[in-house]
């Protein structure tokens, strides 16, 4: 048989298409493959995804815990929000919600209900509203109907804090006395008092001591809006009056309406200022203390309403976002509040001109009694104003009461 001699002429060139399928990868062992020739899958099948839901939750949590332990007002950072409502400056569109003083949004409403209280030794610093102040006037039979807006000065002691030494029962060591230096029988001195709530005296009663001067007798009155004009005491007793309008009154005694024969509270006008004045014939008279008035006021009380909404004020990102995230801390003050159902969270990138649905899933309790949940990389529509909503639903006093204690953005 001939023997065939193969130059290298003849194997030079290059493969044929149709030889490339059958070539090996282990025949490649040098050059580089252009980026565009290798795909994104056959990259990324070899790199462990990375999930950052764990890491801002984390960051939520970590916020609106700073923010309650500190009592901030609402904040953002370049990539998330926090509010515990520490005031109502981070929420606006309030429908049927009121955010309480005890730092949470909820479903309700605030009407005045008359209520029975008593301001006394124990209450005064609830239903007093700012310091008693201390005026003099001729009111004498002439008619004067205001009494003088210069305040008197004290002759002795003090009226301590929102009147405080008028309501303790001190014994008469912190006995005080008005430096008023009208001698006239009919003059008198005024002590003028703001109330928390508008108030209809019902009851009052108080322990006198003596002075070095003599004094005759006080009685208590419902006072207007300005705080100064003296409203008719018609109907409303003389407290201490034990014989026409001299003598009688012995220190460490207690008198009130209810020993006072013919007492009679009949107006049913309420009062912002309560008014105490007392007949005196000379300077330095010492007052009262252990102070008791028992009365109805209205009391600004919530109700519960069993639907209602609010929105977060609108926060500016720096770039626009078609995302977004959100941690929730809520409380069942009564009841069970079933999310997405009860608690409805609604987040926008535009505004408020279109709202995505939220489905929140629980988290571990931000604290004892304090729930928490969480939505995560939700679609909105794209935008760089950044709000979100809160609904309520089902909701009904003593059964069913949810309280939004915080709400921290994720974007």
């Amino acid at each position: 048989m001939s023997i065939i001699k193969i130059t290298n002429a003849a194997i030079s060139g290059s493969l044929l298409d149709s030889q490339i399928p059958n070539l090996a990868t282990s025949k490649i062992t040098s050059g580089t493959f252009a980026n565009s020739r290798i795909s994104s899958q056959s990259v990324s099948q070899h790199v462990t995804s990375f999930d950052d839901d764990k890491l801002v939750n984390d960051i939520s949590t970590l916020g609106l815990r700073v923010h309650t332990q500190e009592n901030l007002n609402a904040s953002n950072t370049n990539s998330a929000s926090f509010d515990v409502f520490q005031d109502s400056s981070g929420v606006t569109g309030l429908t049927n919600v009121l955010r309480n003083d005890g730092e949470y949004m909820s479903s309700a409403s605030l009407a005045n209900v008359d209520t029975n209280i008593t301001i006394n030794s124990s209450t005064y610093t609830t239903y007093i509203k700012s310091d008693v102040r201390i005026y003099d006037s001729a009111l004498a039979q002439s008619g004067e109907s205001d009494f003088n807006q210069a305040s008197d000065s004290l002759a002795t002691g003090s009226l301590g804090t929102k009147g405080a030494n008028i309501w303790l029962n001190s014994g008469g060591s912190t006995a005080w006395g008005f430096n008023n230096n009208r001698f006239t029988d009919d003059y008198r001195s005024q002590l003028i008092m703001e109330l928390t709530y508008e108030m209809r005296p019902t009851s009052v009663s108080g322990t006198w001591r003596n002075g070095s001067g003599s004094s005759m007798a006080w009685h208590l009155h419902g006072i207007g809006s300005n705080g100064y004009s003296q409203t008719s005491p018609a109907g409303y007793p003389n407290i201490s009056q034990a014989s026409g309008n001299s003598g009688g009154m012995s220190n460490g005694t207690t008198y009130s309406s209810a020993s006072i024969s013919g007492s009679n509270w009949t107006s049913t006008t309420k009062y912002p200022y309560l008014g105490i004045f007392v007949r005196h014939s000379s300077a330095n008279t010492y007052m009262y203390e252990n102070m008791s008035i028992g009365g109805v006021a209205s009391i600004p009380t919530p109700s519960v309403n069993a639907t209602g909404s609010f929105e977060g004020a609108t926060i500016t990102a720096a770039s626009s976002t078609s995302s977004m995230g959100a941690v929730i801390t809520y409380q069942d003050n009564a009841g069970t509040n079933t999310l997405n159902t009860d608690i409805i969270l609604k987040l926008s990138a535009d505004n408020g001109s279109n709202y995505s649905t939220a489905t929140l899933t629980a988290l571990p309790d931000f604290a004892t009694g304090i729930k928490m949940a969480k939505v995560n990389d939700l679609s909105v529509t794209a935008g760089t104003q950044l709000k979100y909503k809160i609904e309520f639903a089902n909701q009904a006093s003593g059964s069913k009461e949810a309280r939004i204690r915080g709400v921290s953005l994720q974007f």
